[in-house]
């Protein structure tokens, strides 16, 4: 019986999506089913999910929906029948035991969804395992941001959470993975696992710079996660390292960049979305 449908959306990244499908197919767990969603995806990057001979991953051809798709991964994941679901982008890469970390969380709770920690891999070649929303300890402004950073790929849950909170808003252009897991927190349903299970290559830092480097350091940190005694060091790290004045000064930029880059978008987003929940039902 399959145990997880993961579902990996994607668009145009022929030169990462390899990799990430290969983190996959790596886990521990080994009872799911690949579904890799092509959001009007490229011939290139269609050719590449197409090249890997494992039965397990199936591909389906979308038109481009609205923003970043949510209504053709819904489509998908209606199909579904596992009883977990977990989540994958096309430049990212789990850790081999993040599907049997997520089922060991969701079997010993009455959670009804887990959100791991991620470190992130930074230009040119630099993990950062204290990337800022996971490690501030601010009272108010450390949940907050915490929970602004949880993607998709941090989350595992129970098929049964969509009968309780519903899919994913398909009427929204962005941030639907913060809409998700904030719905899942307001019912009672999250819960947060400190264990740092995902490598974060966010678009930001890396999508105008592949084409300086020689290879993706996804190809160097595949090979790295295959190492248990890496990992562990990784967690080690994360569980017991002191954050100097070098990783508290980063992430004060961190911090910077991120307000500067997004905090216009979700204003945006905040006010549209009160100005639907407070607006009158139409009537006939």
């Amino acid at each position: 019986m399959t145990a997880f449908d993961v579902v990996l959306p994607t668009r145009g990244r022929p030169h990462t999506i390899g990799f990430a499908i290969a983190s996959v197919l790596d886990q521990t767990a080994e009872d799911f089913r690949l579904h890799v969603v092509g959001d009007g995806c490229d011939e290139e990057t269609e050719r590449r999910v197409r090249s890997f001979p494992d039965p397990r991953i199936s591909f389906t051809r979308f038109p481009k929906g609205m923003g970043f798709g949510y209504g053709n991964r819904n489509a998908v994941l209606r199909e579904g029948s596992a009883p977990y679901v977990a989540y994958m982008t096309d430049d990212d890469l789990m850790l081999p035991d993040h599907l049997e970390r997520g089922r060991a969380v969701l079997e010993t709770g009455a959670a009804g969804l887990v959100a791991f920690r991620c470190a992130q891999v930074r230009f040119p070649d630099d993990l950062d395992p204290f990337f800022f929303p996971f490690d501030w300890r601010l009272p108010v402004a450390g949940a907050f941001l915490r929970n602004w950073f949880i993607g998709s790929a941090n989350l595992v849950h129970r098929r049964s959470l969509f009968d309780r909170i519903g899919y994913w808003d398909a009427s929204l252009f962005r941030f639907g993975d913060r809409e998700f897991y904030r719905r899942a927190r307001l019912a009672g349903e999250a819960r947060y696992d400190d264990e740092t299970t995902l490598l974060r290559f966010f678009a930001a830092e890396w999508d105008g710079r592949y084409a300086s480097v020689a290879e993706p350091p996804q190809k160097r940190y595949l090979e790295r996660i295959r190492d248990p005694g890496w990992v562990a060091a990784l967690r080690a790290r994360v569980r017991n390292g002191r954050r100097g004045f070098g990783a508290r000064s980063r992430q004060a930029r961190d911090f910077l960049r991120f307000a500067a880059r997004s905090g216009p978008r979700f204003a945006r987003f905040a006010l549209r979305r009160r100005a639907a929940i407070d607006a009158p039902p139409e009537r006939d």
